[in-house]
Order: structure tokens, then sequence, then C-alpha cells
């Protein structure tokens, strides 16, 4: 049959196109491979964020817990050459301070370069190549920021002396600008931050004549105003000394000892340039570098002095005259130290205790017929120091003393006559004949070793050695001595 013929006004939907503006037009659409590749991109570029995020997020908890974790001070002591500073900083007052905030200045960037450095120090700890002591600074921001009071509190009191952080931290001492850790250091192990005394000394007595300028004794140390008794009745006050205006060096001028240099073998242990060694005498430069911009301890450059009662001044004073006359004046220093008597009468002398130097009695000069040159001590010296009546009183009982030593010499004497002509058996002749010595040598050790340097222990010999002379003579069915000694020491105070 033949082929239907399409209805009038009408067209075959295969033959031809329909409208893009007709009704149920189709929607515009990509090729399949270019959306197939937006849609790969985009997913993989979520992936990667996702990623990246989740790396970002826990580098930054692994950093907040490791930098919160070497935060601590036990992390410091992770490495063994920090064991001694972590158990001083245990046992100091900054035991509840964390490191980190006196070691790292104020501020989110310093934080991060202390940490920096931190790592550099780990590093060379783990590579062994790091040095046996490890060396830090700290900065004066990190200690004011918690103690910034101090430049305005006024005097504190340190070891009994009255101190003021504000002229040491604002001006310039010895022409030089001080941190706060150039005091505050770590000079001696065991001691974190503490102030070693040996610091102060160096800076106040350098250089320095004694009682003078920076080294003045009235600056850190108050007139005592205890009475000292120095033997015989005698009061000493330091008030009337000094209102006399007697120098504290005339019976203290041992208290500083040593000199502070700096031994050139100290700089070539940091230094071996030639350059850096040329500048060894700019005090002015070397201070700058080693003090003001960088933490060094001065005891690591200069020697130490020290300032402290000598406890061997007699022997010291002495040993300044032997220089020229050898074993001279032995006698004195025993009889001053109160032990060169035989028997159990041991009593120093107040001189001898407030450490008072042989120059600071004997300053009377006299020249003798040989030509030599004396120096004697006098009641005018005496006077110096103690009043016009305890110097009397001291020199009479002096005087007392020294006149019964003519009438024990002579009753001596008269024993030894009688011991000879005695009837007692060999054995007990023997044994007070030995006494005899030792009292004959107490005699002459009280004559050549001058009572006067020592009344208590002079009177407790003399009379210890009248008591003895009396118990032979009731022995001996002789004559008993009849001296007259001055009263006991003890009745006199």
């Amino acid at each position: 049959m033949p082929e239907k013929e399409p209805l009038s006004g009408t067209q075959s939907t295969t033959d031809f196109p329909v409208s893009s503006t007709g009704v149920g037009a189709a929607e515009p659409t990509d090729p399949p491979d270019q959306r197939t590749f937006w849609q790969r991109a985009r997913l993989i570029a979520l992936r990667i964020a996702a990623v990246f995020g989740a790396f970002l997020l826990l580098s930054m908890l692994l950093t907040g817990g490791a930098a919160t974790y070497t935060s601590r001070p036990q992390f410091c002591r992770s490495c063994h050459i920090m064991e001694p500073y972590y158990v001083s900083w245990q046992e100091s007052s900054h035991k509840d301070v964390s490191c980190i905030k006196c070691h790292f200045p104020p501020g989110a960037g310093e934080k991060v370069r202390g940490k920096l450095m931190g790592l550099v120090q780990l590093l060379k700890y783990v590579t062994e190549s790091a040095g046996p002591r490890p060396a830090a600074e700290i900065s004066d921001a990190s200690c004011l920021r918690c103690h910034d009071t101090r430049l305005l509190s006024g005097r504190v009191e340190f070891h009994g002396v009255p101190f003021d952080h504000r002229p040491h931290l604002t001006g310039l001492r010895r022409e030089k600008r001080l941190r706060c850790t150039s005091c505050h250091s770590q000079v001696m192990q065991g001691k974190h931050m503490t102030v070693t005394t040996s610091t102060c000394f160096l800076c106040h007595f350098k250089e320095g004549l004694f009682n003078e300028g920076l080294g003045t004794c009235t600056r850190c140390h108050q007139i005592p105003e205890e009475t000292f008794d120095l033997g015989g009745g005698v009061k000493f006050s330091h008030e009337l000394a000094y209102e006399r205006g007697v120098d504290c060096a005339n019976c203290h001028g041992d208290l500083i000892r040593g000199n502070g240099v700096v031994p050139f073998e100290r700089c070539t242990v940091c230094h071996d340039r030639e350059e850096d060694l040329k500048q060894i005498d700019d005090h002015v430069f070397l201070h700058q570098k080693h003090v003001t911009d960088h933490k060094v301890d001065c005891l690591e450059c200069h020697l130490e002095i020290q300032h402290s009662l000598d406890p061997q001044r007699i022997e010291h004073a002495a040993s300044d005259c032997k220089s020229c006359h050898p074993n001279q004046h032995g006698e004195q220093v025993r009889m001053l130290l109160g032990k060169g008597a035989k028997g159990d009468f041991a009593h120093q002398s107040g001189m001898a205790g407030a450490r008072i130097a042989c120059p600071s009695c004997h300053q009377v000069k006299e020249i003798s017929p040989t030509g030599t040159v004396l120096w004697k001590a006098s009641t005018k010296v005496c006077t110096q120091c103690h009043d016009a009546l305890a110097t009397e009183r001291l020199q009479a009982h002096h005087q007392l003393l020294k006149d019964s030593l003519a009438e024990i010499e002579a009753n001596l004497s008269h024993v030894y006559e009688a011991l000879k002509a005695s009837s007692l058996d060999e054995t007990r002749v023997i044994e007070i004949e030995k006494q005899l010595e030792e009292l004959e040598d107490n005699l002459n050790f009280i004559r050549v070793g001058n009572g006067i340097h020592n009344i208590h222990y002079t009177t407790s010999v003399t009379r210890n050695l009248v008591d003895q002379l009396i118990a032979i003579c009731r022995e001996l069915t002789i004559e008993e001595p009849q001296v007259v000694l001055p009263n006991k020491v003890e009745k006199m105070q």
C-alpha cells in the first residue's frame, strides 16, 4: 500500500529540528569529557585542602604541644650538663618560676628566638658538639618584669649590710654600666642566681685604698655600739675612737687581701686572635663587651679579693717585722694569743680578738744608739681609743704586775736554796726542781712577752706562779712569799 502523506501544516520531527524557542525546547549541555574533568579537579582540590588542613592542624597541635613540653623546667634537664643547674634552681627562691620566664626576654618574637636558640643547643648536644659548660644571658627586662619595684624599694639588707639597687642599675659604677646579672649570677655551683660577696668586694676594693672611695667602711658598716673588754678592767668603744678620728685602718688594715688583677692567661682561655688581644689594655671596651653587652662573670677574669677578719692577723703582723728581724717577738705574739706559758691558762688578748696589728699601738718612732729605728708604744697612743681613766687603770694594773716579777724571782732563788738543804727524798726533790724550772720559764715568758699585751693572761699566769711557790714553801716549811698582786680581772669589770 502506498505510504500516507503527512498531515498538512505539520513536519516530521525526524526531518526538521525543533525550534530552540519553542515549547519543550532542550537545555544546552557541556561535552561529556569537559564535564568529567572539572568534577575530578574539584574533588582533588577538596581532598588536597582537607589533607593540608589536617596536616596544618596536626602541625599546630604538635608544635603547641612541643612548645609547651619544652617550656617545662623538667625538659631542661634532658641534657646531663644541665643537671647541676636544674638542681640548684629547685633549691633556689626561683623554684616556682619557669626557666623560660627568665631566660627568654619579654615579647613573642623573643620567645620564638629563644626556642630557635634552644633547638640549636639541643642539636649541638645530640651531635656532641656542645661545650661542657652551658652559657646563658638573662636580660634586665626579664628580671624587672617581676622585680621592677626593686628600683623604688630603697635600701634592703644583705648580710647585715644596707644595699640600694637604684644607683647600681641606673648610674655608672666605676665608670661601668652594670646589669642585674653583674651581681646576681652563678659564680658558685649550687647557688642559683645569687649574689656572691666576692663580686661586691672586687668592685668596691679594686685598686682602691683602705677606707677610701667605694671602700669607705661606713658605706656598708655601722659603728659598733657594743663595748669590748680588753682586759685589766679596760673597755673599748668604737664610738669613742670614731669621735677622735682614729682611722679604721689602724686596727683593721688586714681586712682586704688581694688586688683583683686579670692575669693574661685568663684572656687567652677564650681569645686567641691577635686583633682581640691588642685591645687587652682598653678597659672601657673590655667592660662594655663583657659586662654591659654580654654576661661574663667578673671572677672569670679577675682574681678574687677577700674582705674579712684574718684569724691569723697577729702572726701576719709579726711576720712583717720578721723580714728584718728573724725569730724576734715570738714571746710577744704568744702573749697576745694567750698560749705561751706552761700550764692551762689560755686566754686570748682582747687586742688579738679585735685583730689589732702591732703598728696600731707601736707608733712612737725612736732611734737607738746603734742607729736602729724602733717603734714603741706609749700611753698617748692608748688614749686615741680609750679614755684617760681606762688608760690609767690599765697602766696601774700592768705596773703592779711588773713590780711583782722581781720579788717572785727572789723567792724562786730562796726556794732553790731551801730545797738543797731539805730532808725530802730524792724523788720528791727532782719533782719540785722540775716544777721550779717551769715556774722560772713562765716568769721569763711574762718578762719578755710583756704583760701589757695580754693583761688577763698575765694576771692568771702570775697568780698561779705565786700560788705554786706558796705551796712549795709550805712543804719545805719556810717563809711564804709576800707578793702584792693586783685584784683579779673578774673583780675589776
